[in-house]
């Protein structure tokens, strides 16, 4: 019985140190990558800023069980930005695509951003921490695709 009582008053313990610990870390998240791509805005805008031509650029969006996975909206486009809420089974992201144009170098730089809300849960506070390196890698494959795409049009 002591046993039982000590183990419950551990995992109790345990869990209220995991949350504060939890706490400490940040709220919200963002992974950015960018790169750069000798065209003008114009070229690559219609790649982005339509969601069914993300599968010639983006890694598994072709994929047949991916609609049931994930949803993509996009919610605003100019010339220089398009916004899109990008809703997984795990999470919700608020997707940002800026489009800055260097006309001495005849180069725009995109930038590719993923932002997160996390609630105060401190197992998504910690899974949230891995989202520069799972995310941030993929976004650099990508980009690098679609760099090769337009460049190569």
């Amino acid at each position: 019985m002591r046993a039982i009582k000590l183990g419950l008053i551990s995992a109790v313990v345990f869990f209220v140190l995991f949350t504060l610990g939890g706490l400490l870390l940040p709220a919200h998240n963002v992974v950015s990558r960018a790169v750069n791509i000798k065209v003008k805005p114009a070229i690559i805008l219609p790649l982005v800023q339509n969601s069914q031509q993300w599968h010639l650029w983006i890694e598994g969006m072709d994929s047949a069980t991916l609609h049931q996975k994930q949803t993509v909206q996009i919610i605003s486009v100019s010339d220089s930005l398009v916004v899109a809420n990008w809703k997984t089974n795990e999470a919700d992201y608020t997707t940002t695509f800026r489009f800055i144009y260097n006309a001495g170098q005849a180069v725009t730089i995109v930038q590719w951003q993923f932002e997160q809300d996390v609630k105060w849960y401190p197992w998504e506070r910690l899974s949230s921490l891995m989202n520069d390196k799972i995310l941030g890698t993929l976004m650099e494959k990508n980009l690098a695709k679609l760099q090769l795409l337009v460049e190569a049009s």
